[in-house]
């Protein structure tokens, strides 16, 4: 084997082992935040930005190491393009810690023990670990 390949494969098999310990290193999962309700939710995770999730949607988030999502749920009204936004004050909110290890995401019920927990309107955990439900049930929102 010519000198100048031995080296190409060393470099690669180099590179190869360094990503696997960056991936490894930044284990964690993507879960998501479903809004079954007619509110707008409003989720970040970690103080970051918000992220809207319109009536009758979905989102996903990245869950990495140990965190936060915080969530709230706003009556919704029709903006300029005729797009659905957040309108008032939420009608619920709520912060959730959730835990991030390897493969495995689940929101901490502490007391509450394993499964489904949350309040009212939100459910955490279903439909599987680590997804965030918004309704459908909840406080009404007046009419528009």
């Amino acid at each position: 084997m010519r000198p100048g390949v031995k080296r190409l494969y060393l470099w690669s098999a180099a590179a190869a082992l360094l990503a696997g310990a960056v991936s490894a290193a930044e284990a964690g999962c993507v879960r998501r935040v479903i809004n079954r309700s007619p509110y707008f939710a409003v989720a970040s995770r970690n103080g970051g930005p918000s992220v809207g999730i319109p009536p009758h949607s979905s989102r996903s988030i990245r869950m990495l190491a140990p965190g936060r999502v915080d969530i709230a749920a706003h009556c919704a009204a029709r903006g300029r393009r005729g797009r659905l936004v957040p309108v008032g004050p939420p009608v619920a909110q709520d912060s959730y810690t959730f835990t991030a290890v390897l493969d495995r995401c689940y929101y901490d019920l502490g007391l509450m023990g394993f499964g489904q927990g949350g309040t009212e309107p939100f459910v955490l955990n279903n439909p599987r670990d680590g997804d965030l439900v918004v309704g459908p049930a909840g406080p009404a929102c007046p009419p528009r």
